[in-house]
């Protein structure tokens, strides 16, 4: 969204922990990042926001509560949540793995209980809320959240001609999703027995790639099954299919050929600005 917000004449900088960007996604988008190591985190993100009239942050309720805790002046502050930190991800162990390290279940639950408070004291201490997708709401207490679906850069994921596909259908095999072999049946049971999976755990692919690699494709099936619920929203990658021509598959297997308006980049940085100006 930096890229689309400077387009409009604003000086938009993400700051990015360092050594951690595994599909190369903040390394494409470099001139709109500063990237640094996580032990000087938190300091530098003061420094920044010392200067700036918005601060604008995803997912990281310790910046926000430590930024509240030492800014002097009155700064904006959005907090910015996503899937993963509301939902949570419960991991299912096996006996195996409970024998070697029977405190596992005990550490789960000690971390989704410091999650939720801080998440919680993020919404109490916020200007503003916005969560991604609308099953997110459900986990917020504040009573004025603002659902901004996750944006697409059309600039770079185009509708360009497709490469010969190999496949009818494939699925990505990511943390984000935490049962993938419930999802294969489903599948099976409504008809797609030939569904590619396509392990992006182990083989990352780059941001820079992805359109040329999802245009080898036809159809993306974007079923997700976590923390045994499937997920009605539309996944990031479902919408990147969508920019590239790719017809997409929801979870109930309707099939989706447009990508929606306001998740088109330029769009819904309009929308996010709107919601910055009504802050001042």
């Amino acid at each position: 969204m930096a890229k689309y917000q400077n387009k409009l004449g604003h000086n938009a900088k993400v700051i990015r922990r360092a050594n951690y960007d595994p599909y190369s996604i903040y390394e494409f988008y470099r001139d709109f990042v500063e990237f640094v190591e996580e032990s000087n985190y938190l300091e530098f993100c003061l420094k920044e926001a010392k200067n700036a009239d918005i601060i604008h942050i995803h997912s990281r309720t310790d910046v926000l509560l430590y930024l509240r805790k030492k800014l002097v002046h009155e700064s904006k502050i959005v907090m910015h949540f996503h899937g993963t930190d509301l939902r949570g991800l419960r991991r299912k162990y096996t006996i195996n793995d409970l024998m070697a390290n029977p405190k596992l279940l005990f550490k789960n639950k000690r971390v989704a209980r410091i999650r939720q408070r801080n998440n919680l004291l993020a919404e109490e201490s916020a200007d503003k809320v916005l969560y991604s997708t609308p099953d997110l709401k459900k986990f917020l207490k504040v009573s004025d959240p603002v659902l901004v679906n996750i944006p697409i850069d059309t600039e770079h994921f185009t509708k360009g001609q497709n490469i010969e596909t190999k496949e009818d259908f494939f699925i990505f095999n990511t943390q984000a999703i935490s049962n993938m072999d419930w999802i294969v049946n489903y599948c099976k049971r409504n008809g797609i027995n030939n569904l590619k999976v396509i392990d992006r755990i182990h083989q990352p692919i780059k941001y820079s790639e992805m359109p040329g690699f999802l245009k080898q494709y036809k159809t993306y099936v974007d079923v997700r099954y976590v923390n045994d619920k499937l997920l009605h929203n539309l996944s990031t990658t479902a919408l990147q299919s969508l920019a590239c021509g790719l017809d997409v598959l929801d979870y109930n297997l309707d099939r989706i050929t447009e990508l929606p308006n306001d998740r088109v980049g330029s769009n819904a940085t309009r929308i996010v600005q709107k919601i910055y100006e009504e802050l001042h």
